[in-house]
């Protein structure tokens, strides 16, 4: 197999000191809270907090917040910031996933809306997209303002929005400041991405779909160096040393396979892989589908046992086989590998068996020649999907 020779998993880049567009000191502090009548939902509380300023003014940021029946444990809740992708607002259902699993959680709009529509709990139906008078800046398209200046920006105003949502969730006597975690959607993961680079007070970030790396699109050379060294998540996850659960799927359309994985192994802190064969892309589908999310949370905010953790695997020159350190229970596991080259997009994989040893999986044949790229999927004693990160061997 010295076809293999170059099959290395990319270590993960050095942090670098950096010029952070946001004064995170202080998004770190308390925001004002400004109480609403606007777009009730049932068992929640509906208010705007201040995010950061916007053409000289703080914009409001709508958001709900539930804590589960009860009274809180000792220390106070864990709670969650969830943060929606790309056509979202703050979902009420998400908020009471997360209370159904023992967990205080804050949903908020990241585009400067009101929630509309009629589904995942958002009541009235009324239109969606709808602006209040002191939003902050909407998305547009993919980069659309990426040549306005960094604070008028989307990105910008994002991520200072979940950062506050947190500094809002420390200032509550009934949540445990150690234990409040982010999850975010689509788009929504890539701004818990660069959030988690650049707030270390979260205690776990679970971005599901959206990761790093994101491609060009419509910016030019300049702009999009810019923002990979500005905004992208790879810039500042060399920077984030708390543990993350990432969570896609191997048929993923949006955000490929290859990047995602990618974007695991640059942060600095413990990443586990959770890449199910088959997730459909949309709200919904990334909370109530996987519940490996409320495990790992479960493992780091309560006492539940740690998931199963599968290291980079690599090519044994001694018996060509693919072997992989790993911890936790693992029930069953397989490599996966493509021989296809190019985009990496609802790429087809077949599957070597693997044998369990302890604290190793080992693929029981080898690799084809011509493999392309390989992972290890697996399943731990509770049946929590698990992987390695992907090995490219030939782009």
């Amino acid at each position: 197999m010295t076809a293999y020779a170059g099959a290395v998993v990319l270590a993960a880049p050095e942090a670098q000191k950096r010029a952070l567009p946001w004064d995170v000191l202080a998004l770190s502090q308390t925001p004002k809270v400004h109480p609403t009548t606007e777009r009730p939902a049932k068992g929640m509380r509906s208010f705007f907090y201040e995010g950061a300023d916007y053409k000289g003014k703080p914009t409001w940021v709508f958001a709900y917040y539930a804590t589960p029946e009860g009274n809180p444990p000792e220390g106070g809740w864990p709670a969650v910031v969830c943060a929606h992708g790309g056509g979202g607002t703050a979902f009420p259902a998400w908020v009471t996933q997360w209370n159904k699993n023992g967990y205080a959680a804050l949903a908020m709009d990241l585009e400067g809306h009101l929630p509309g529509g009629n589904f995942f709990g958002v009541e009235g139906n009324h239109p969606p997209d709808q602006g209040h008078e002191n939003a902050g800046p909407k998305r547009i398209s993919w980069f659309g303002d990426i040549a306005l200046p960094d604070n008028e920006q989307w990105f910008y105003h994002a991520v200072a929005d979940v950062i506050r949502a947190q500094s809002l969730l420390r200032s509550f006597p009934e949540i445990n400041p150690k234990k409040i975690g982010l999850t975010g959607i689509s788009w929504g993961g890539v701004i818990a991405s660069t959030v988690a680079g650049v707030d270390p007070r979260f205690a776990f970030v679970v971005p599901v779909y959206g990761g790093a790396f994101i491609r060009k699109h419509e910016m030019n050379p300049e702009q999009y160096s810019d923002y990979c060294n500005k905004w992208d998540p790879s810039a500042h996850l060399p920077h984030a040393q708390m543990p993350m659960l990432w969570v896609s799927s191997f048929t993923e359309p949006v955000f490929p396979v290859n990047l995602f994985s990618k974007a695991a192994e640059t942060a600095a802190g413990t990443s586990i892989l959770c890449i199910r064969p088959w997730l459909p892309h949309g709200h919904g589908f990334g909370w109530e589908e996987v519940w490996e999310i409320t495990a790992f949370a479960n493992s780091i905010a309560k006492t539940d046992a740690a998931m199963a953790k599968i290291e980079p695997p690599q090519i044994d020159p001694t018996d060509g086989l693919v072997h992989a350190k790993c911890t936790g229970d693992i029930k069953n596991a397989a490599v996966g590998f493509t021989t296809a080259t190019g985009e990496w997009k609802n790429q087809a994989l077949s599957s070597i068996p693997c044998s369990i040893g302890k604290g190793e999986v080992i693929a029981t044949q080898k690799l084809p020649e011509n493999t392309s790229a390989f992972i290890i999927n697996a399943n731990d004693n509770r049946d929590a999907c698990v992987n390695s990160v992907l090995t490219v061997v030939k782009p």
